[in-house]
């Protein structure tokens, strides 16, 4: 069973990043997104070649996930 970090849209967390591509899972509160779920294992980031990121790092290419 896969283990999940759980970090609000409005950080600037890999897990919120339009470059992430691990699996994330979004949680609404009263219809708008609150929450994301990603699995805690790393993920390739898109920005960074080379580089495995868990869900709560933070770096400077951050760019906001525009399908939230």
């Amino acid at each position: 069973m896969s283990s999940y970090a759980t970090i609000r849209i409005t950080e600037r967390k890999c897990a919120t990043c339009s470059f992430w591509s691990g699996e994330r899972i979004i949680d609404f509160r009263a219809n708008k997104p609150f929450y994301v779920k990603a699995v805690t294992k790393g993920a390739d980031c898109i920005a960074m070649k080379g580089r495995r990121p868990t869900p709560g790092t933070t770096c400077l290419k951050w760019k906001g996930w525009e399908k939230i």
